[in-house]
């Protein structure tokens, strides 16, 4: 119970300070707000904003577990915190700053999506559409691409899914073995699951064909 109460007093704060600091970037008070985000963040969840980034998502999951799993409540503050530090940011001309936040914001998100830890009155996918939007004009990192590689094949979204595999090809941050295994767990599916992914049964072969010269391409 004591659990159950603290997570809810953490939303309603969260949500509290997340609309301060939307004030005071309204008033046009970024380094407020970001301050603001700072403290929240080391006084609620004893983390800083600078060692949620210097983590990996690994490492920052595990600090923000209960007995071993990555507690939604606390992962979802802060990828909340994480995206407005980032158009706090962006206000400020700092893209090379802001840039990372938004992509550890929405890889945490795409975490809790194909974990199904989506929570009452904080939509997700929402928050997803809105840092994908921000980081349009900018190339994610390979890390971010896998993310989003994971995140398409679980929603079914297997056109997507296929493309940002040969993006992480291009990367060099994709094994072989690792598509190989993608297309065999397409192949094994139904036909009508692969055509409301965006593909039919012609395409997923040819792209397994093309798979498999573009690996023995880059051994030889």
């Amino acid at each position: 119970m004591f659990e159950r109460d603290y997570l809810i007093r953490l939303l309603t704060q969260a949500g509290l300070a997340l609309g301060k600091a939307a004030g005071l970037r309204q008033q046009q008070k970024q380094r407020e707000a970001l301050d603001l985000i700072d403290e929240f963040l080391g006084r609620e969840l004893r983390l800083r904003s600078r060692l949620a980034m210097g983590l990996s998502d690994d490492d920052l999951l595990a600090m923000l577990s209960v007995t071993g799993s990555p507690n939604a409540e606390s992962v979802a503050v802060v990828a909340a915190f994480l995206q407005q530090e980032a158009d706090l940011l962006s206000d400020l001309g700092e893209a090379g700053e802001s840039v990372p936040r938004y992509e550890k914001a929405l890889r945490l998100n795409l975490f809790m999506l194909r974990g199904g830890m989506e929570i009452e009155g904080w939509d997700i996918r929402d928050k997803v559409s809105e840092l994908m939007k921000a980081l349009e004009p900018y190339e994610p990192s390979a890390e971010t691409k896998r993310a989003l590689w994971q995140w398409y094949e679980s929603e079914g979204r297997l056109a997507d899914a296929e493309n940002e595999l040969y993006e992480l090809a291009d990367d060099q941050a994709v094994t072989e073995e690792e598509g190989t295994a993608f297309y065999e767990r397409l192949a094994a599916s139904g036909d009508d699951v692969l055509e409301a992914g965006g593909l039919t049964r012609e395409e997923l072969e040819e792209g397994r064909r093309q798979w498999a010269a573009l690996m023995k391409e880059k051994v030889s």
